[in-house]
């Protein structure tokens, strides 16, 4: 009997949903006494589904082209269902996967509503998170009364009475600067579009009550190795959804 280690990738006969057909793909042990696995998806970084995670060391790990891991569906399987190991993933890759599969298993998600306010130039307000270390859209943690909270927040930072709008929500797995874990993150997305910028806020670097704030375009953002190495899910997000 082979010895199956956490971490480790092998080749597996990994059953389809609902069905009873299996296909041989790649998986991850992450639970060496019940074989319960996680299936290896290769597929592009355009799949939709946020929890499909990135495999950052997959040639270390034996594959032999960019891979994800469906992180939201364990299954247990049957040693004749495991074939041959191929390699393991790197210790940041497995910390990784470990800390989001105990978020999911604990249905725990980190509530977050963001704020895209426009001005007429087309740019958006972004603050400059001194945890992050990075420039990102305002945003509050959600509340029962979240649109109350939210009008509430942008009244204050525009320093006059205003209604946003609710857009959109979305799922993020993504590692916490300041915790210094993965979390799973779920977030909702509001808008305010300014026909007039407030006086104080009229350059392109300004304080708002000692917090520094910037207008920045999607192709500033995208252009700052800082911001797109942080907060390229998001900012794609906010992006497809401000269309």
């Amino acid at each position: 009997m082979p010895k199956y280690n956490i971490g480790e990738v092998w080749w597996t006969y990994f059953p389809f949903e609902d069905i009873d057909t299996f296909k041989h793909r790649p998986a991850i042990i992450i639970d060496e006494d019940t074989l319960a696995i996680l299936a290896i998806k290769v597929t592009s970084k355009e799949k939709s589904n946020p929890f499909y995670i990135e495999i950052e060391d997959w040639k270390s790990a034996g594959l032999k082209v960019k891979s994800w891991a469906q992180i939201d569906r364990l299954v247990k399987l049957d040693e004749w269902r495991i074939d041959k190991k191929i390699g393991e993933l790197s210790e940041k890759d497995l910390t990784k996967f470990l800390q989001l599969i105990m978020e999911i298993n604990t249905k725990k998600r980190h509530e977050f509503s963001l704020l895209a306010i426009i001005n007429p130039e087309g740019k958006y307000l972004q603050k400059y998170d001194e945890r992050w270390k990075c420039w990102l859209f305002p945003y509050y943690r959600s509340t029962y009364s979240n649109k109350e909270n939210i009008d509430k927040e942008a009244s204050g930072l525009i320093n006059q009475q205003i209604s946003t709008s609710y857009v959109s929500e979305a799922t993020h797995c993504k590692y916490s600067v300041s915790d210094k874990v993965y979390k799973i993150y779920e977030h909702k997305l509001y808008k305010l579009e300014l026909s007039e910028v407030p006086a104080g806020m009229r350059t392109d670097n300004f304080d708002i009550q000692g917090q520094k704030y910037s207008w920045k375009s999607f192709a500033e953002l995208e252009n700052d190795p800082n911001v797109m190495e942080k907060n390229d899910d998001v900012l794609g997000f906010v992006k497809a959804k401000m269309k």
